[in-house]
């Protein structure tokens, strides 16, 4: 069973196998936030029983993106009397359309969930929306503010600050490759960016993946993405119809930059 690290008075993380999600709590006096709930109702529930070792207040639910191993416990959570799930309008949208078609990828880990079969494997999208501008969530002596900085991982990357701790989803994530499959490479730099200045309000700043980050890893990140739009950029103007030579010279590994190549390309040509 995987522990509570406490970030800050009454804010943990918990680490989970599978997809090594972090998922947050925040607990107030009169209510808690579970931040992302897993891949299925088997991390789900794990992620739950821990949740209820620590507090039995009514929960509230934040999903920070659209990606299988973040929402797909929500169902356990709807089972557990919650009503509130926030996310961003662009993360709830994405959900709807694609979150029956995400089942696949987790059909090793949650096998009820990737055939929609068994308890607690419904796809629940979030109902509370937050847009361009923050959302303050009361937990009764503690306010969550969720907010977001625009495209990057997603177009839905959701992240909330409590007085101690950030939890930053996947914008940020430690000990592996960044993960480009829906990203916007060059807004994502930017948002690294904003998220590095902001780090000083914050004690503790949680990835959706990985150890806790401190404000020059941050920093970092966002050097390291700007640095690959260059090279990246530089090696499609030299040769405009191969833009895999970029490949070898991108700091990340070959599969995730070959996805940042082609998102670098798609989303160029959206503009």
């Amino acid at each position: 069973m995987s522990r509570w690290l406490e970030v800050g008075p009454d804010n943990y993380v918990l680490t989970t196998q599978g997809f090594l999600l972090n998922t947050g709590l925040v607990v107030g006096t009169k209510r808690a936030m579970v931040i992302d709930t897993g891949s299925g109702p088997r991390q789900g529930r794990e992620i739950l029983a821990a949740v209820r070792e620590k507090t039995q207040l009514p929960i509230v639910v934040v999903n920070t993106h659209a990606h299988h191993d973040h929402f797909f416990g929500n169902a356990v959570f709807a089972d557990d009397g919650v009503t509130e799930f926030w996310a961003h309008e662009n993360c709830a949208a994405e959900i709807e359309d694609t979150g029956d078609g995400q089942r696949r990828f987790v059909a090793a880990a949650e096998p009820e969930m990737a055939g929609g079969e068994g308890i607690d494997v419904a796809l629940v999208v979030p109902n509370a929306i937050v847009r361009d501008q923050p959302v303050l969530v009361d937990l009764g002596g503690q306010t969550a503010t969720l907010f977001y900085l625009g495209r990057g991982h997603t177009d839905g990357d959701l992240l909330v600050g409590t007085g101690t701790t950030l939890y930053a989803g996947d914008l940020v994530e430690q000990g592996s490759h960044p993960s480009f499959e829906d990203s916007y490479p060059e807004d994502w730099a930017n948002a690294l960016r904003h998220l590095s200045a902001l780090r000083h309000r914050y004690e503790f700043l949680i990835p959706g993946h990985g150890e806790p980050c401190s404000d020059q890893f941050v920093k970092t990140m966002a050097s390291t993405m700007t640095t690959a739009v260059r090279q990246a950029t530089q090696a499609t103007r030299e040769t405009p119809d191969d833009a895999t030579k970029a490949i070898p010279i991108l700091p990340y590994g070959p599969e995730q930059s070959r996805w940042f190549i082609k998102r670098l390309q798609e989303t160029r040509a959206h503009h």
